[in-house]
C-alpha cells in the first residue's frame, strides 16, 4: 500500500544557514546497503537545514565485455569494504545533441541519493516518498549527475530523490534479436535502477512503496514506457512525464536490425549473419560505435531529421523476449480496461518546438520546397510519394495561410513542431479518459517565462516569449552549471515553490493538490473520464503560467486539425505507426543485402 502523508508546508525564505554551518568541512556517513557499506556526505539545503548524498553508487555491473547491449547484471557484494561514494563516477557514454561531443564511458551505470534525513535504529520515523528521475537528452547523451540536476529544492520538502545514469545510444538501444539482443537495455538499466531502489532505499529514509518515477523530454519517453510494462510497475506507484510521451515519432525506433547490420558494414566488415553482426558490434570500441551511429539512420531520417539525428531507440520487444519492457503497441495496452493501476502528471511546454529552431534556422526554405518534412513519422504515408508531397502542402498551408517559411513566420514554424508534443499528449489523454477509469491523469500546459526558463537559454531564442522545451525542469532542480539560483524577491523564485510543492505532494499523496493544501490559490483537476465512444473530447488542464488555473487546451483547433489527418491516415489519433520486430526466422545477410 502507497504510504500516505498530508503536504508539508515548510518552505522557507532562506538561502543558506549560518556563515559556520555554510563553510564547515562536509561530514562523511557511511550506510549499509545489501551489497555493502557506502561512504555519503552531509551538506545543506537551501532552507538551512541538513541533508546528506550520497553519489557514484553503483547499482549494476559495468556492462562491459560480453554484457555489452545484454540485460544489466545486478551487483551482489562490492568487492571493498567501504565503497567512496561521495562524489560522482563516470557518466554513460553518450553524445550530446547540441554539441555533438562524445564523453563518458562504458562503465557508467551509477545512481546518486539525496536524503532530508537519515534513520536511525534507535529512533523510528515515517518513512519519506522517493521519487526517482530519468534525465532527457534524446536516448543518446546526458547524464543524471548533480552539475545539471541537483534536487535540493525538492528534497527539502521531504522527499527521497534518485537519479541515475542508464546506457545511450547505440549502446542502449541496439536490437538484434536472432543474435539474442532484444533491445531497450537503456530501459532495462533504468528498471534495475528501481529495483535497487527497492532494495536498499529504506536505509536512507525512503520508503520503497511510495516511489515517483519522473523525467523530461526523452526521460519522460522513459517514464511512459516503464508506465505500460509490468515487470517495471513492480518497482514504483506513480509516473510524472514532463514534454515527452511514448507516442511522440521520436519514441520508437525504426528498422533497428538494418542499422545494427549497417553499422557493421560500417566498420568495414561483410557478415554473413546476425550472430556475426553481433560478434563484429560487441568487439568494437565503443566510441567508434558512437562515432558512426548517426551514419545508419534511414534515408527518411537522413532527409528530415538532421538536429536530432537518433537512429537508437526503444522497441516493442518480441514476445520471446524473457525480460521485456514491453511486447505490445502502447494503444493496444492502453485500451485494456484499467490497465495502467498508476495516477500520472502528463503535460507539455507552450513551444516545445522552439528547440527544433536551431537547425531548422540554418535552411528554412527546405520547408518551403519540401513541405513533406511536416508529416509526423507516426503517420502511415509513403515519405516519397506525390500523396506525402500533398500533405505537405496542406500542412503548411494549415500553418502559414499563403505565407513561406521564412524569419518572419518562425512562430508558425514553433506551433507546428510543438503540435507534434501536442498531438502525442492528446493522444495518451483520450485513451485514459476513455479507458482508465480507476486512476488519474493531471494535464498541464506550461507557458510561464522566467528567469528558470533555461530550455530556451540554452537554445538562445530568449527573444522569443513563452515556454521552450524543458523549459519547467529547472523549476524543480538546480543546476550549479546553469546557474539556478535566483532571488526570493523575483517571479521565478515563487513559481519555483510551486512547482515543487505540486510535483512532491503528488509524490506524497497522489495528488499535486490535495485537500488541506493552504500554500497554493488553485485546485488541479485530473482528465475526465468520458465514454469510449464520445468523440468531442474537451480536454481541460492546468495551465502554469503567470496565473495558474484550469482552462480547456488552447491548441484545441491545432488538434482538431490533426485529429482529421490521423483519422484519414491511420483510422484514429490513437493508432499511431509503430514499427514491429521481424520473426523469429534467421535471416541470411547474403541473401538480404
Amino acid at each position: 500500500m502507497v504510504m500516505r502523508s498530508s503536504p508539508l508546508t515548510g518552505w522557507k525564505n532562506v538561502s543558506t544557514g549560518s556563515d559556520a554551518e555554510a563553510h564547515r568541512p562536509p561530514t562523511r556517513i557511511a550506510i549499509q546497503v545489501a551489497q555493502g557499506y557506502i561512504y555519503g556526505v552531509r551538506d545543506i539545503l537551501p532552507n538551512g537545514e541538513n541533508y546528506f548524498y550520497f553519489k557514484g553508487v553503483p547499482y549494476a555491473k559495468p556492462p562491459i565485455g560480453n554484457l555489452r547491449f545484454m540485460s544489466p547484471v545486478p551487483i551482489e557484494k562490492y568487492t571493498v569494504s567501504y565503497l567512496d561514494c561521495t562524489t560522482e563516477r563516470s557518466n554513460c557514454l553518450g553524445l550530446d545533441v547540441l554539441t555533438k561531443e562524445i564523453t563518458g564511458s562504458e562503465d557508467g551505470l551509477y545512481l546518486n541519493i539525496y536524503t532530508p534525513k537519515l534513520p536511525k535504529k534507535d529512533e523510528g520515523f515515517a518513512k519519506f516518498p522517493v521519487m526517482a528521475f530519468i534525465h532527457g537528452g534524446g536516448l543518446v547523451g546526458g547524464h543524471g549527475d548533480s552539475s545539471m540536476y541537483l534536487p535540493s529544492y525538492i528534497v527539502q520538502e521531504g522527499v527521497v530523490v534518485v537519479t541515475m545514469n542508464y546506457r545511450l545510444g547505440v549502446l542502449g538501444f541496439l536490437c538484434l534479436p536472432q543474435a539474442g539482443i532484444e533491445g531497450n537495455a537503456g530501459l532495462k538499466d533504468q528498471r534495475m535502477a528501481l529495483r535497487w531502489i527497492n532494495q536498499n532505499i529504506a536505509q536512507f529514509g525512503g520508503d520503497p512503496n511510495n516511489v515517483t518515477l519522473f523525467g523530461a523530454s526523452s526521460g519522460a519517453i522513459a517514464v511512459n514506457y516503464h508506465c505500460l510494462s509490468k515487470k517495471s510497475k513492480k518497482y514504483f506507484h506513480k509516473g510524472i512525464m514532463q514534454s515527452g510521451s511514448i507516442y511522440l515519432e521520436f519514441g520508437h525506433q525504426d528498422k533497428p536490425e538494418e542499422k545494427a547490420r549497417n553499422l557493421a558494414a560500417l566498420l568495414g566488415y561483410s557478415p554473413t549473419d546476425d550472430e556475426e553482426v553481433y560478434q563484429i558490434l560487441k568487439n568494437a570500441p565503443a566510441r567508434k560505435l558512437f562515432e558512426l551511429q548517426s551514419k545508419v539512420l534511414t534515408k527518411r531520417e537522413q532527409t528530415v531529421e538532421k538536429l536530432f539525428q537518433l537512429p537508437f531507440l526503444p522497441v516493442i520487444e518480441r514476445e520471446q523476449s524473457t525480460d521485456a519492457i514491453i511486447t505490445k503497441h502502447p494503444t493496444e495496452i492502453m485500451t485494456e480496461r484499467d490497465s495502467m493501476e498508476i495516477p500520472i502528471i502528463l503535460g507539455y511546454n507552450e513551444h516545445d518546438g522552439m528547440m527544433v529552431l536551431i537547425d531548422a534556422i540554418k535552411n528554412l526554405n527546405t520547408y518551403n520546397i519540401e513541405p513533406e518534412r511536416f508529416i509526423p513519422r507516426t503517420l502511415r504515408i509513403d515519405y516519397f510519394s506525390p500523396e506525402a508531397r500533398q500533405l505537405g502542402q496542406e500542412i503548411k498551408k494549415f500553418y502559414f495561410k499563403d505565407k513561406n517559411v521564412n524569419r518572419d513566420t518562425l512562430l508558425q514554424l514553433v506551433d507546428l513542431f510543438t503540435d507534434k508534443y501536442l498531438l502525442a499528449y492528446r493522444t495518451t489523454a483520450e485513451l485514459w479518459a476513455k479507458h482508465q477509469y480507476k486512476t488519474n491523469m493531471f494535464g498541464y500546459r506550461f507557458s510561464f517565462d522566467g528567469l528558470l526558463n533555461k530550455g530556451k537559454a540554452v537554445t538562445s531564442f530568449m527573444s522569443m516569449k513563452g515556454a521552450a522545451h524543458i523549459d519547467e525542469v529547472y523549476y524543480l532542480f538546480s543546476s550549479p552549471m546553469l546557474k539556478t539560483e535566483v532571488p526570493k524577491t523575483n517571479k521565478a523564485y515563487e513559481m519555483r515553490r510551486k512547482m515543487v510543492r505540486m510535483w512532491t505532494n503528488f509524490a506524497k499523496c497522489d495528488d499535486p493538490t490535495p485537500d488541506g493544501e493552504d500554500s497554493l490559490e488553485f485546485k488541479w483537476d485530473p482528465v475526465q473520464h468520458v465514454p469510449v465512444d464520445c468523440e468531442d473530447i474537451r480536454q481541460r488542464i492546468l495551465s502554469i503560467g503567470e496565473e495558474v488555473k484550469m482552462m480547456e487546451m488552447p491548441e484545441r483547433k491545432r488538434m482538431e486539425f490533426w485529429t482529421g489527418i490521423f483519422r484519414k491516415y491511420n483510422g484514429h489519433v490513437t493508432k499511431a505507426d509503430f514499427p514491429t520486430i521481424s520473426s523469429s526466422k534467421k535471416v541470411d545477410l547474403n541473401n538480404n543485402s
